[in-house]
Formats: structure tokens, sequence, C-alpha cells
């Protein structure tokens, strides 16, 4: 399917037919939940500036749904999303390099959006194969990355299998370099209320449970967290790696790397360490005040740096 302009009429309808019954392993709890995530993903779309296209790619591991928007005379700039976060969410927050990037966002297979709402499991390099298979359906042969949480993750991981399709990475609070991601404190801090939340959801509580990833939440924001955490299956996604300095290639460019100090999934000090030993960091930052989730005021004194990053 080929880009096309987004219309929030014919999309929503297309994506909201109750009579479709949730498939076998859906990442969504009923087909209620599904709808109203879809309504959600809608709004998100329709704030976003004229010109936004979406299309579908094939792949072995299932359709991918991308949204695209920016400079189309612009150089590509593939901006890869944290856990069940959506395409258009990530434009929105990268949306400073719109005027000269031409930004292509897919929604991950497997987890909340649009693409295949089938199983997905990170083992033998998928989400990486998954990628490769992607920017061949798009007609890219090398192109700059901007990943996020999850989505760095699927870029390393890209590094890793093919590193002549990636020039340059931009990673912001990244996963897979975690040589031991901290689960009994990610549980104890965020999974059991979650579940409790689940169940029980009184929505004044929001703020509070998901104060440990991050210190900023719009209403927008917590609107899209309550439908997450109440509707579709959170804790079942696991991103690529760790990765390791013999995954890596030999040459590569310089990273733009961006860490948390207060980070609950990827701890500060080990995660640093251990990216230094990993990749070629060119440059790097600390937002010394952040949670898991840096908010637009946290990331602004960043937005020129990683401008100019990939205008070099």
């Amino acid at each position: 399917m080929m880009d096309q302009p987004f219309s929030h009429q014919n999309q929503g309808l297309a994506w909201r037919n109750q009579s479709q019954p949730l498939p076998k392993n859906s990442v969504y709890r009923s087909k209620k939940g599904r709808n109203q995530f879809q309504e959600y993903y809608d709004k998100t779309l329709s704030l976003l500036p004229p010109g936004v296209q979406t299309s579908v790619h094939p792949t072995s591991f299932g359709n991918t749904h991308v949204t695209c928007m920016g400079n189309p005379q612009g150089k590509p700039l593939l901006v890869l999303p944290g856990m069940s976060t959506v395409g258009p969410i990530m434009l929105d927050f990268f949306a400073y390099l719109a005027k000269d990037h031409w930004l292509i966002a897919p929604d991950l297979i497997g987890q909340p959006g649009r693409s295949a709402d089938v199983l997905f499991s990170p083992n033998n390099n998928a989400y990486g194969k998954w990628l490769i298979e992607l920017l061949d359906g798009l007609s890219i042969e090398q192109v700059n990355i901007a990943g996020a949480s999850f989505g760095g993750a699927i870029g390393l991981e890209l590094l890793k299998l093919a590193p002549e399709r990636v020039n340059k990475h931009a990673l912001v609070v990244t996963a897979g370099l975690t040589p031991q991601i901290p689960y009994l404190k990610i549980y104890a801090k965020l999974l059991f209320s979650w579940l409790a939340y689940r169940f029980f959801p009184v929505k004044s509580t929001l703020p509070t449970i998901a104060g440990p990833l991050s210190r900023h939440w719009t209403p927008e924001n917590l609107e899209y967290l309550d439908i997450v955490i109440r509707e579709t299956a959170f804790w079942r996604h696991r991103p690529a790696g760790p990765f390791f300095k013999q995954d890596m290639p030999s040459s590569m460019q310089p990273t733009l790397i961006i860490f948390s100090q207060d980070d609950v999934l990827f701890p500060f000090a080990k995660t640093r360490t251990h990216a230094h030993k990993v990749l070629n960091i060119g440059q790097e930052f600390v937002l010394t005040d952040s949670a898991h989730m840096p908010s637009d005021k946290e990331m602004a004194p960043i937005h020129k740096e990683i401008e100019a990053y990939f205008k070099t």
C-alpha cells in the first residue's frame, strides 16, 4: 500500500471494525479496549501537522503500519518507538526534526497500534530481521535512526545484523545497553501497582503509580497510559539485547546518546558504563532531573544538539 494522506474519518473507521474478533494472543484484552485504543490513535494523528502520510508494508512477521511526516525531500530518519508507544506519538516527540527530515515511524508488531496483532518474540534477532524487511519494503538502503527506549534496542540490533544499513544513530534512554535489567525492582515499583490498577482503575492514582517512569505527565499522556494498563498485555514485551562489544561492527558512526539519571528500567551508572564499552559514543547527555521517560521540557535543551548531529 502506497503512502496516503491521513484522513481522520476514513482511517478511523478502517481500524475500528467492531465485527472483527480479536486474534489469538491479541495484545488487547477486549474488542472494546481495542476500539478505545484506536480512538486515541486517531486523536493523536489528527493533532500532527498537515501532510502526514500512512502506509502498510508486508513482512514475514506480519504487516507493519508506518506513519510519516516532515520534509519529503529531506533525509529519511527512522523513528523507533518505546514499548507500547505508537508511531504518531514518536513523531510528536521528534517533531522538531521534521523541517529537514522525512520522519518514518512504524508501529511495532505485537504491540498496541496498527501493525499485525500477533505474538512477537525477540529471540533470534527477530526485531532486527523485521527492520531489515521493513527498510527493503520502503526502498531505503541506508537510514539515520532516532530510537527511544525499546526502539533504541531495535536500532542496535539492526546495527548488529546489517551495519551497512545504518548511518547515524541517536539513542534516547535506550534499551539494549543494560547488562542486567533489574526486574525485581521494576516489579516492586511498577508491575504490581499497574496490575492492581488494571483490575481497580482509579484514575486519580495514575500520576502516583506512573511516577517512577516520568516526573512530568500531561493529561494526554495519562489518558494513553490508562488505556495501555487497562486494555493491553503490557507485561509481555521484551526488548532486543543486551548487546556487547563483539555484537557491534568494528567501524561505526559516532553515536549520540542520552541517559536519564533516575532511570528505573535501565539504571544510569551500569548502563552508561556498558554503553561506553559497546558503542563509539561521539556525544553524550545526561538528564539529571529526569526519570525514564523525559518530558518535552527536559529534552528541549538537547533539541539543537540532536538537530546538529543529524545535519553533519
